[in-house]
């Protein structure tokens, strides 16, 4: 049941971030005193076609969360299917109370999409449900347990966090779409340069919360080379390390040299395998993120 529920969390997860990134990513990447051609209707095409997997997805993963924590709750693993365990985890837990909401806006989104199949969702009911299915995530992991004021900023952080994390790695899909998609050097440049300068912004808030979330859940060297979810989290530092490292390289050595680049060159071809390995990574640091959620934070493990 355990290494079903990390299946499920770490679906939920993929989709919703992915879900995210693209939206927002649709909403910066062109000007928007170039109209809209070509590029900019495919790119919309693409979040569309893409959120119609992420929902289903989401929705999917959701209630498969739900049925593992009914089961793991009770204490029983044939209660994934009894309605009155779930019934209990929805109505009686901090994590079902969330959920019930979370499932409402899933189930609906999904029901908005199959009666439009033939029509776009508006983008911005999209970007608004990420962020909401994003953001709620913080509700039902560490960063809701205690309570008083220290618990609230802890939520506040771990929010920041998950959207942060939502805005550049779930943009990278995106990127590399458009990045595959080809075009002018010069208008992918401008979309590189938009990408770059928000997933800046996104890793910095991503760093600084993570490094909060790291002090509040774990609290020492110690506790941090001493307990498995302190050996945990610095594998899922070495997979962040690694993009970041990929981030600047692309960044600051092949984005320079990509006006001189001719069409479908050399560094386009670096570029378009390093955002490929970013991706890579970014999915191990979530399968990573969906094993820390289960188990108990370093702070106190090791009797500090």
């Amino acid at each position: 049941m355990e290494a079903l529920l990390l299946g499920m969390r770490f679906i939920q997860f993929s989709s919703v971030l992915a879900m995210l990134g693209s939206a927002l990513f649709a909403c910066y990447a062109y000007p928007k005193a170039q109209g809209k051609g070509n590029a900019e209707q495919s790119l919309g095409d693409f979040v569309q076609c893409l959120s119609r997997w992420c929902v289903p997805l989401a929705l999917f993963s959701a209630t498969g969360w739900l049925s593992c924590e009914g089961a793991l709750m009770s204490g029983n693993l044939d209660d994934y299917r009894n309605p009155a365990a779930l019934a209990t985890v929805l109505t009686q837990t901090q994590f079902g109370k969330v959920w019930s909401w979370r499932l409402l806006l899933l189930l609906t989104l999904s029901v908005a999409l199959l009666a439009r199949r033939k029509r776009d969702l508006a983008p911005w009911l999209l970007t608004l449900a990420a962020i909401v299915l994003t953001a709620s995530l913080a509700a039902v992991g560490h960063s809701a347990m205690g309570s008083g004021a220290g618990a609230w900023l802890h939520l506040a952080n771990q929010t920041l966090h998950l959207l942060a994390a939502g805005i550049w790695i779930g943009g990278l899909p995106a990127l590399f779409f458009v990045m595959r998609a080809g075009g002018e050097n010069a208008r992918l440049a401008t979309v590189l340069g938009r990408f770059s300068a928000v997933g800046f912004a996104a890793v910095l808030v991503l760093l600084t919360s993570g490094l909060i979330n790291s002090w509040l859940l774990v609290g020492s060297r110690h506790a941090l080379l001493q307990t498995e979810y302190g050996r945990v989290l610095l594998v899922k530092i070495v997979f962040v390390g690694g993009m970041v490292a990929l981030a600047l390289f692309n960044r600051l050595w092949l984005m320079p040299r990509l006006d001189t680049d001719g069409r479908g060159g050399q560094v386009r071809l670096l570029l378009l395998r390093s955002v490929a390995v970013e991706q890579i990574f970014a999915i191990f640091a979530l399968c990573v993120v969906s094993l820390l959620g289960t188990l108990p934070p370093a702070l106190g493990v090791d009797g500090m």
